[in-house]
């Protein structure tokens, strides 16, 4: 039996968002400015006042990884994204362990942002992390089960609201010194940490993650959705370079030292109750729509997975009001899984949680972009005349991101790279019981 005929039995999911509510469904999903206070702060300190032009070279690298993305996304128009790719361009048990992956690092990434803003509210509010958390898990996840409709709306006003605090934000900055702007080309910096600050740099826009396994319920999928991934990776990088070089002309103007600085503490001395206020409405919302995106990117990654017979049938039953249900609520109990035991195995500790459970999911998306960039080269070899630039495009691509995750690895505990290992390996130990049941099923029949 033909893949395309393997699920031809199921129901097709209705496609019925467009291309602003892919965007800014997936704009949450970056975690503007929660990014900002992570991986913002992180490229400034290894990239001083070059920063800026750090975050838009990591955006540039990203963008590479995009156009991989972009042209797999006009060829596989179903729900599931890298799972798909993998499935249908490499192998069936490739397929089964990219979304494995993919699964992992989409459910620990979303989880991270939980951690990302419980931090921050409690570092300002003095509020115990697990009210916070479970709030903010508590807000997602009805969102998640109301359906992709409900959600898109919700993403919709809530990220414009957020764009326009982090523009007007750096717009203030940049007022605070009468809009004497620096030229951050006088600024040299050592080639390893300009490395390590594009690393960071290119952490910000990296949400479209969560754009490709919704394909299935997209209009008009062949442009929407690689028009979406280009717009997100774009305003994303571009919205944190400038914020991050407003921040710097402020700190350079008042010659007050990165190191010893409390992004939120200056926010708030300099700028009033009121704006702070607002920063803190965004690092709220920033946890509540990342995990919402990937909630609904893991449920969709689910499905496409039960689909092929590599999940229990109940989670490819799909309503068309509130989705996948059954894997929604899959997606709602492994979220619930990672963030409770994250907080506790840290201590109480929410930063310190949000960098170690995001680490790993770091280390799976690179791995998940490795298959994709393979899935992109697979096919390209058919044509391989018509298809030179598609080919140079996936090897660039494998390139950087085979660098990106060797950097990472050195940078990150033992410890939690055993910890991803542990998670490949049983993948391939699923994959091979997975195949080994499909043998015998034939056998029998």
């Amino acid at each position: 039996m033909s893949k395309e005929k393997e699920e031809s039995h199921y129901q097709e999911p209705k496609r019925v968002i467009g291309l602003k509510d892919l965007v800014f469904l997936s704009v949450g999903g970056q975690s503007p400015f929660l990014s900002i206070l992570t991986y913002g702060v992180a490229a400034f300190l290894y990239g001083s006042y070059f920063a800026p032009i750090a975050i838009i070279i990591g955006t540039i690298l990203v963008l590479l990884n995009g156009m991989v993305i972009y042209k797999l996304s006009i060829r596989y128009t179903k729900s599931g994204g890298y799972y798909t790719y993998a499935y249908y361009s490499l192998t069936k048990r490739l397929g089964f362990e990219t979304g494995w992956i993919y699964l992992v690092y989409s459910v620990l990434y979303g989880s991270a942002y939980v951690l990302g803003a419980t931090f921050v509210l409690h570092h300002v509010l003095q509020i115990n992390p697990w009210i916070i958390a479970l709030t903010i898990f508590g807000v997602s996840s009805i969102f998640a089960l109301t359906g992709i409709k409900p959600s898109a709306k919700y993403a919709i006003v809530a990220s414009v609201i957020e764009i326009g605090i982090m523009a007007t934000l750096a717009v203030l900055f940049l007022k605070s010194t009468s809009f004497t702007f620096y030229n951050p080309f006088n600024y040299h910096i050592s080639f390893g940490m300009l490395a390590l600050a594009i690393l960071f740099g290119a952490g910000i826009p990296t949400g479209y993650g969560s754009i490709t396994p919704l394909s299935g319920e997209v209009k008009d999928p062949k442009r929407t959705v690689p028009l979406a991934i280009v717009i997100v990776i774009l305003l994303g990088g571009l919205l944190a370079a400038f914020d991050v070089y407003a921040i710097g002309d402020h700190l350079l103007y008042y010659h007050i030292s990165p190191t010893s600085t409390d992004l939120l503490s200056l926010i708030e001395s300099r700028f009033g109750i009121i704006t702070f206020a607002f920063v803190i409405f965004a690092a709220a919302n920033d946890g509540i729509l990342a995990t919402l995106s990937f909630m609904l990117a893991s449920s969709r990654t689910a499905y496409a997975m039960s689909t092929h017979g590599f999940l229990p049938s109940i989670f490819s039953k799909f309503e068309s009001e509130r989705g996948p249900i059954f894997a929604s609520l899959l997606t709602i109990v492994l979220y619930l899984i990672t963030i409770v035991s994250s907080l506790y195995l840290s201590g109480l500790k929410p930063y310190l949680a949000f960098e170690e459970v995001g680490e790993i999911a770091v280390l799976s998306n690179l791995l998940v972009h490795i298959a994709s960039d393979s899935s992109l080269f697979k096919i390209s070899l058919k044509r391989l005349r018509r298809r030179l630039v598609e080919i140079s495009l996936a090897l660039a691509a494998i390139g950087i991101t085979a660098w990106n995750m060797i950097e990472t690895i050195s940078s990150t505990t033992p410890v939690l790279v055993y910890i991803f290992m542990t998670f490949i390996i049983m993948g391939f130990l699923a994959a091979e019981v997975i195949e080994m049941e499909r043998e015998e099923q034939q056998q029998e029949d």
